[in-house]
């Protein structure tokens, strides 16, 4: 692949769900708390849902009305795999992992009222999403029903996630995105001082 800019952009493109699982599991290891890992843990068992439900799917390209693919589609769909020689699942897992990482961060910004401090997080993920969907259609290295498939499988387990660990009551298992509230030191706006009468010792004349 010849280097230059747009190229580097597509690069970043197609790692962008193996950039995302690895900028949570780093920072989880330099801030030394678990956070990153409890992300990881539910991505792990999404993706794990997903290739399932995969196993039970037809392939995605023996519609026989379907268009084939042409090598070059087929040599760019297989550019990034982690399997030898092809994918790992008939559903593709880069929804997945977008929409796994939505719905997550969603429940935590949603719940400490953290909107306003994450507006980025629901403009970059849904273009993320969009952007893989017609590549992966244009490409056809997916099904558009398939596509659809693997994002709501990953949204609902984001959001169950999500869910079961709020439930814990332990806020350093959850990711937070943004500081809360809450979190936000303000001065009381009645405060009640009392004054009581000091008796000084007399000095000797």
């Amino acid at each position: 692949m010849e280097l230059n800019l747009i190229n580097i952009l597509y690069m970043f493109f197609r790692l962008a769900p193996f950039i995302i699982v690895s900028y949570f599991t780093l920072q989880s290891i330099f801030n030394q708390d678990l956070k990153g890992v409890m992300y990881l843990l539910g991505l792990l068992l999404a993706s794990f849902a997903t290739v399932m439900v995969a196993s039970i799917l037809p392939d995605a390209t023996s519609d026989e009305n379907a268009p084939t693919q042409s090598k070059y589609s087929i040599a760019k769909c297989s550019q990034l795999t982690l399997g030898n020689g092809g994918p790992i699942s008939k559903l593709p897992l880069s929804q997945t992992v977008f929409g796994y990482t939505l719905a997550y961060l969603s429940y935590f910004i949603g719940v400490n009222s953290l909107q306003t401090q994450n507006i980025a997080t629901f403009i970059l993920f849904p273009v993320a999403i969009v952007a893989d969907m017609f590549w992966s259609s244009t490409n056809r290295c997916s099904s558009p029903k398939y596509l659809l498939t693997s994002l709501i499988i990953g949204g609902l387990l984001g959001a169950l996630w999500a869910m079961v660990i709020d439930s814990t009551g332990t806020p350093g298992l959850a990711y937070f995105s943004g500081v809360s509230n809450k979190d936000v030191c303000s001065q009381p706006t009645k405060s009640l001082y009392k004054c009581r009468p000091v008796n000084k010792a007399k000095s000797p004349v």
